[in-house]
């Protein structure tokens, strides 16, 4: 059994994640491994994680947070 991963560190795992997307994904765009659409989608989902993370917190989603 595995011990739970506080929401915290969730958290700061999912904006980590989002920062290297938005530094890893234009490059593979522009190589065309990755498709723009597939980029766009793949981000917006993790923005989406975080969102839902940051509502169980119980903070409200700022634009600041998802950058």
């Amino acid at each position: 059994m595995t011990t739970p991963v506080p929401l915290e560190t969730q958290i700061v795992c999912v904006e980590r994640e989002i920062r290297q997307r938005h530094r890893v994904y234009p490059r593979l765009v522009e190589r065309g491994t990755m498709k723009q659409h597939q980029a766009d989608a793949e981000i917006a989902a993790m923005n989406a994680v975080l969102q839902t993370l940051l509502a169980l917190r119980g903070t409200p989603p700022t634009q600041a947070t998802l950058l």
